[in-house]
């Protein structure tokens, strides 16, 4: 009879879940790591239950155990918010080094680190041009006396900083995670109750879909963490080329004997341009002209008209 209740128990373990309830345990998890029998690898789960006497409720699957470490209680205590800032800063030729150096340092100095750089020297018109990108995370408690010193390093041109809130998907991820984590605990009492292979393969399939939710939900919630904990400072260096110095003008351009030559072939040009106008203007008259007279001759003399 165990054997046929089981699918029910399974559906029943998925219904709860997705309903965010919690259920009453009698034994104890610790440690517990996905496997092959115990539906794929990553993740731990910690519960265990107190027995007070008669009617004691022990703690739920998953559920915390003081509001200090409830992440969802310190997400609704403390938004948690995303900085990012875009600084474009102009230095002196020659000390493109220097400034990349010392942003690095000024993060380093601030318990950040240097995320990602890209330095090239593009060849422009008025010469080689020093530039280059650094990405510094910098926690966010320093966000702003990092900006402040890093500006201090050339001259600012660009400045733009943005905020995004994240509390409400945080809240969100720990709440789905609460509910996977109690489906998990249910799961694993069912795995130890199984007494048929056919039962521990269906209950093993279904915790492994859940303890791959929860690595995925857990992968959001560290990435949250990093965004939220470190703010995200792209630095754009640049050094800007000396002004050309203007050209003397050669002797050919001093006589302006060029200029006068080119406007003398303008004139030329103007002219010509002048006569194919006109002669395109009358060569459909003398074409004419031509034909009426080879009309003429090509007529009998007896034909040809007189005048008088």
């Amino acid at each position: 009879m165990k054997a046929v209740r089981l699918p029910a128990a399974l559906a029943l373990a998925a219904v709860l879940a997705a309903c965010g309830g919690t259920t009453s345990t009698n034994g104890s998890f610790s440690n517990v790591s996905g496997g092959l029998a115990q539906g794929g690898a990553g993740t731990s789960l910690s519960a265990s239950s107190k027995s007070t006497g008669a009617g004691a409720q022990p703690a739920g699957p998953g559920q915390p155990q003081s509001a200090a470490s409830d992440p969802i209680a310190q997400a609704l205590g403390n938004r948690q918010i995303i900085q990012t800032a875009q600084v474009s800063l102009q230095i002196k030729a020659g000390h493109f080094w220097d400034a990349y150096n010392q942003a690095v340092a000024i993060a380093t100095g601030f318990g950040g680190y240097l995320s990602s750089s890209s330095v090239g020297q593009p060849v422009m018109d008025s010469g080689p041009i020093d530039s280059g990108t650094l990405v510094l995370r910098v926690p966010v408690k320093s966000y702003t006396d990092a900006l402040q010193q890093l500006a201090q390093l050339g001259t600012t041109t660009g400045l733009k900083v943005g905020t995004e809130d994240v509390s409400q998907q945080y809240v969100d991820l720990q709440a789905r995670l609460r509910n996977q984590q109690a489906q998990q605990a249910i799961l694993l009492q069912l795995m130890q109750r199984a007494q048929t292979i056919q039962d521990s393969i269906a209950v093993q399939n279904q915790l492994s879909l859940v303890t791959q939710e929860i690595e995925r939900i857990e992968g959001q919630l560290r990435y949250l963490d990093s965004q939220t904990n470190f703010s995200t400072i792209t630095l754009d260096l640049f050094v800007s080329a000396p002004p050309a110095r203007p050209s003397e003008p050669s002797l050919w351009d001093r006589s302006r004997l060029g200029n006068a030559l080119g406007t003398g072939a303008q004139a030329f040009a103007n002219v010509v341009g002048g006569m194919i106008i006109v002669v395109g203007f009358l060569l459909p008259f003398a074409l004419l002209l031509a034909l009426v007279l080879l009309v003429w001759r090509l007529l009998p003399a007896r034909l040809r008209p007189t005048l008088r």
